[in-house]
């Protein structure tokens, strides 16, 4: 695997990791997580490719487009976000949604993929190993993706 992606696996320091309040689960503020987009991969390109609504016109989604630059090549993915509390209107139920789209876009290259998986989270020490020149993961008897 490509050094910039595999660093792209490297879970946040546990200064930046926040517990969501009353249904728990473990996250990482919006800005962190493109200050670490751009301290590893430098610029990229972002864009909302589609709005969802409800049957009352009231936003309550998006999906969006990440594209980053390994060398020459560009790689995209997508991510949905959605707005967990109305906001109010709909240009502040997009940025709620927006952030949420643009860090699941962001898990999709591994940025932050530990704080959705937890405990079961491997794939960083996975590729750690490899980098190093450590045990396959055949011969170590990890699991496969």
């Amino acid at each position: 695997m490509n050094s910039i992606l595999t660093e792209l696996l490297v879970p946040f320091p546990k200064d930046y990791i926040k517990q969501k309040p009353g249904k728990g689960g473990d996250y990482v503020i919006h800005g962190v997580v493109r200050q670490r987009l751009l301290d590893v991969v430098g610029f990229y390109d972002w864009s909302i490719d589609r709005e969802i609504y409800d049957q009352d016109s009231k936003l309550t989604g998006c999906i969006g487009t990440l594209t980053i630059y390994v060398g020459e090549e560009a790689i995209s993915v997508q991510g949905a976000g959605d707005v967990e509390h109305d906001q109010g209107t709909n240009g502040a139920n997009l940025k709620h949604a927006e952030s949420d789209a643009f860090k699941r876009a962001a898990m999709n290259l591994g940025l932050g993929l530990h704080l959705w998986c937890g405990d079961n989270y491997f794939v960083y020490n996975k590729n750690k190993s490899k980098a190093e020149g450590g045990p396959s993961s055949e011969t170590a008897g990890s699991e496969s993706l």
